[in-house]
């Protein structure tokens, strides 16, 4: 009897503990109310940029999201689209700081020599650092910048007979909606 007491006393201090290390975890992560959202870049109304992507949550910090984009400058045509992975440090997705990573492709076209359009049509690989703001009453309004580069995946003659630089530097200005 002595021995069934000490082993139900054991037990139960056992799971109690184990209760409690429960609860502090979770007491110390942050409520996220939105893990996905929506959005687009407004400057393609007026120049030529459109942009869309869709970012959401996939764990505490983490998000894998897709953007698609299209920029024409000059004689200049960038299509592109994208996955991407994002580590926020604070742990709490969709806001604040994030470094990413990305995969891609991108089809490229210039017009060369005697005005005839050369394109390339090429994988990519990026590294991403951006900054979400969460604004309104809700924190459901997303505005997003941030900047990276890619590597564009191909030859050297490749990129030199369209005049492709091996890195690209982007930008990322977007504006959205969270839910």
């Amino acid at each position: 009897m002595c021995i069934r007491s000490l082993v139900t006393a054991l037990a139960v201090m056992t799971l109690a503990k184990s209760a409690g290390a429960q609860g502090a975890e979770s007491a110390s992560r942050v409520p996220i109310p939105y893990r996905t959202y929506i959005s687009i870049n407004p400057l393609g109304i007026p120049f030529d940029l459109f942009s869309a992507e869709v970012e959401s949550g996939i764990a505490q910090g983490m998000t894998l999201g897709v953007s698609g984009s299209h920029i024409d400058v000059e004689d200049q045509r960038y299509s592109s689209a994208d996955f991407k992975f994002r580590y926020y440090p604070s742990e709490v997705v969709l806001r604040g700081v994030s470094v990413g990573a990305s995969v891609g492709m991108l089809r490229y076209s210039d017009i060369r020599g005697l005005g005839t359009r050369e394109s390339l049509d090429t994988p990519t690989f990026g590294v991403i650092v951006d900054y979400n703001w969460m604004l309104g009453a809700q924190r459901r309004f997303v505005i997003g910048t941030g900047v990276g580069a890619k590597r564009i995946l191909a030859s050297s003659d490749e990129r030199e007979r369209v005049g492709l630089d091996r890195a690209q530097f982007t930008g990322r200005f977007t504006m959205g909606i969270a839910f």
